[in-house]
């Protein structure tokens, strides 16, 4: 008798084939990736932790920055550690710390990336663990530019501006006093950067204290500043805003417009004035003529005469000039006149 074969029944093929793709997916899904810090210039250590119970022969490490090639970095062995390429862009900036842990020294912004680490065992099992390397740059100092806008007995409102705190992922926390607290609600408004601050407060919190604090994964900055250097000073130590230079150019252009149109209608003034014209000594000149005598060349022939009146006027070097005025002669008629007289 002949035994009919049965044929698998179609759940036991629905869990088979779950199986297998649960399978499928546990081994093509990516290895966990810690996150890791570094400062630009600084070092890292990266270690990995294999499983308990389970010791360490040989761990592979590889560098991936993103762009598909994956370099083979070291491999640490009971005999040491060895560089499959020492001329790598890591060339002598790798260490074996201990079996387990790489250092990479004077990181550099390129160094950001991933690093897989195959760890095999004296179980013969292979486990892998993968980092993901972050290099930042240190925080800029920051500065605080401050700006008053209203200072009056009922308060003062100021603008604070935090600025040069650097790229990159940088978070920016304001707060007040020392140790900076959480500023009071209500009393600021804050930009959609967090980098400029805008207070409007009473003449009871004038004395306080404002911090900016900077920040990345790596590093921190924090500057302060004192809000009555600003409020009760009325603004001496204020940064002049821009509105205010327009103000100040265009005032001072009025005002040199101003002075050369004056300058120029009391010009016009003068020199339309007929009192101001100087006529004095043309008048002179028109009421008084001067005469002057005549000399008259002496006969042709008469050189006698000509070298006589040559000798006279050489040896009168004093003799007054020969040109007279009228008022000359009318002055001396009458002292010819009364010799006649007498």
């Amino acid at each position: 008798m002949e035994v009919a074969s049965k044929k698998p029944s179609l759940p036991f093929l629905l869990m088979t084939l779950i199986t297998l793709s649960a399978d499928i997916l546990v081994a093509q899904a990516p290895t966990p990736r810690r996150q890791v810090n570094g400062t630009l210039g600084g070092s890292v250590l990266l270690s990995v932790v294999p499983s308990p119970g389970r010791k360490v022969r040989t761990v592979e490490w590889s560098f991936g920055a993103g762009t598909g090639d994956t370099i083979q970095l070291a491999e640490f062995t009971r005999a040491g550690f060895e560089r499959p390429n020492p001329k790598d862009r890591f060339q002598q900036r790798l260490e074996m710390h201990n079996a387990t842990s790489l250092k990479i020294k004077a990181l550099q912004l390129g160094d950001s990336g991933v690093y897989e680490a195959r760890i095999k065992t004296t179980l013969a099992t292979v486990e892998d663990q993968a980092f993901l390397l972050t290099v930042y740059e240190p925080v800029a100092t920051p500065q605080i530019q401050s700006q008053l806008l209203a200072s009056t007995p009922e308060g003062c409102n100021v603008t604070l501006q935090c600025r040069g705190s650097g790229k990159g992922n940088v978070s920016i926390f304001w707060g007040k006093g020392n140790p900076a607290q959480q500023l009071d609600p209500g009393r600021y408004q804050l930009s959609p950067d967090g980098r400029t601050l805008q207070l409007s407060l009473q003449p009871s919190s004038l004395n306080t204290t404002y911090t900016c604090t900077v920040s990345n994964p790596v590093d921190q900055k924090i500057i302060s500043f004192d809000l009555q250097s600003i409020c009760l000073s009325g603004g001496a130590d204020a940064s002049f805003s821009k509105p205010g230079y327009i103000v100040l150019t265009f005032f001072l252009l009025v005002l040199t417009l101003g002075t050369a149109v004056w300058c120029w209608r009391m010009n016009n003034k003068k020199s339309a004035d007929p009192a101001a014209t100087p006529t004095g000594p043309m008048e002179e000149s028109l009421a008084e003529p001067q005469y002057a005598d005549i000399l008259r060349s002496p006969p042709e022939g008469n050189d006698q005469a000509l070298r006589h009146l040559e000798n006279n006027m050489e040896r009168s070097p004093q003799k007054e000039h020969l040109i007279t005025t009228v008022y000359d002669q009318i002055r001396r008629t009458p002292e010819n006149t009364s010799e006649e007289v007498t």
